[in-house]
């Protein structure tokens, strides 16, 4: 039985290791602040809790498991996904004057369009037709 508990733990903790890597490598990926902020909390509670339930596993009956729940509710509660009421900030719309020229470039390859005939291809046979 103690075998099958020593899987178990290892297997929790070694997830909540990779939950807690996969939350830095994000926090050094991710482009803004509330993106990182999100990366950073979800996986770090995660992982956390994965290694606490792994460490409650190896603690059998004695204080240890109490103080870890102590520890993971602490966590729990301080955590940014909790406490965060704050909305992301918008993205930022392009200026009107860099919009206009590219606008303007269209109309233009529009009207160059339109002023070029396009050549039928009944003309070209009945031209050759001719000679």
């Amino acid at each position: 039985m103690d075998f099958v508990l020593d899987i178990i733990s290892a297997m929790l903790l070694a997830a909540g290791t990779f939950f807690v890597f996969v939350g830095g490598v994000g926090v050094m990926r991710m482009p803004d602040f509330y993106t990182r902020m999100h990366a950073a909390s979800l996986t770090d509670t995660g992982g956390a809790a994965l290694i606490i339930a792994g460490l409650l596993l190896q603690g059998g009956l004695t204080l240890a498991p109490v103080k870890l729940l102590a520890i993971f509710l602490f966590l729990f509660l301080t955590s940014p996904p909790l406490m965060s009421k704050r909305p992301p900030a918008p993205k930022p719309q392009p200026d009107e004057k860099q919009a206009k020229p590219a606008a303007k470039k269209k109309a233009a390859s529009k009207t160059a369009a339109k002023k070029t005939p396009a050549k039928k291809p009944a003309a070209k046979k009945k031209a050759a037709k001719k000679s």
